[in-house]
């Protein structure tokens, strides 16, 4: 789903749910939470003096409740050479397929933009990081099938008139937005005949404060960041137009799926395999332990 939000404006997001620290480049190891090291076999595997293969997984720690980065290893968080620890939904699916291909898992934090680059020259095997599958970025990696879907959501005041809402058509009147640069904000154009799409907030933290005030009626995001949002602002509800009529959104807009280098169909067939026995409430569970995880502002 971040298909189109920009660094800065992950970075802004996160005031609203996290207390996190750390920087770029740093390199995480989980199945080996043993502090193993790892080589490079002549073969060209990297393994670990386990003999195991390690899984080099990529991921941005920006975009919670997928990846985030925490001061300790509460909750299976996921130390990093520097001494932070990462933790979320990401590394949760990150450690199921490492334990069920028995390989060692090795995280590496790279920027968002970054990702696919680190993927392409063979610093990562794959990036697990909330990363759309769109048909552009398919030119330059393979990716697996979905690993979660997010679907687009509506967050509204639970005592406020829209609380009851089932379909969009029910939104006539309200005043609704999003942030800039994101399918969340892009979709208000199909309500735009009987409800007002307002100007794009920067942050989800200004977005919760407008509801608050009553500048705006509700927004729109993605599921995993509005159960993040309710962790701390019980008083909204989420709108997810179950049994409903929600906004039109194409699988590519909010299938994420797991970027392997071209070619690397090995990989990517092994991956499927996995995901194939993770079952969708499976899948919802792990998202649930995330949200429930996660470090939360004060």
């Amino acid at each position: 789903m971040r298909r189109k939000l920009t660094a800065a404006l992950l970075t802004a997001a996160m005031a609203i749910s996290l207390t996190a620290c750390g920087g770029s480049g740093d390199t995480a190891s989980a199945g080996a939470s043993t502090g193993e090291t790892a080589s490079v076999t002549e073969a060209g595997a990297t393994t670990t003096a386990s003999g195991k293969e390690v899984l080099r997984v990529a991921m941005s720690a920006d975009y919670a409740p997928f990846d985030w980065l925490q001061e300790d290893d509460s909750n299976g968080a996921v130390m990093t050479s520097n001494g932070s620890y990462m933790n979320g939904y990401d590394v949760l699916v990150a450690k199921y397929i490492a334990e069920k291909l028995d390989m060692d898992l090795e995280i590496t934090q790279i920027d968002w933009d970054g990702l696919i680059l680190s993927i392409q020259s063979g610093k990562v095997d794959c990036a697990i990081a909330g990363m759309s599958i769109t048909s552009e970025r398919s030119q330059s990696v393979d990716f697996s099938d979905p690993y979660y879907n997010a679907n687009i959501v509506a967050v509204v005041a639970a005592d406020g008139p829209y609380a009851d809402a089932v379909n969009v058509t029910d939104f006539e009147g309200a005043t609704l937005t999003s942030t800039l640069n994101t399918v969340w904000y892009d979709v208000l154009d199909q309500i735009t005949d009987y409800a007002t799409k307002d100007a794009a907030l920067d942050t989800f933290a200004s977005m919760v404060a407008a509801v608050h005030a009553g500048k705006i009626d509700g927004f729109t995001c993605d599921m995993p960041s509005a159960k993040s949002i309710l962790v701390s602002n019980p008083d909204l509800k989420i709108i997810d137009f179950e049994g409903g009529t929600g906004f039109e959104v194409s699988n590519e807009e909010t299938d994420l799926g797991i970027p392997c280098q071209k070619g690397n169909t090995e990989l990517v067939d092994k991956i499927n395999e996995v995901l194939a026995g993770l079952s969708q409430e499976d899948r919802d569970a792990m998202m649930d332990q995330a949200v429930a995880s996660q470090p939360v502002s004060n």
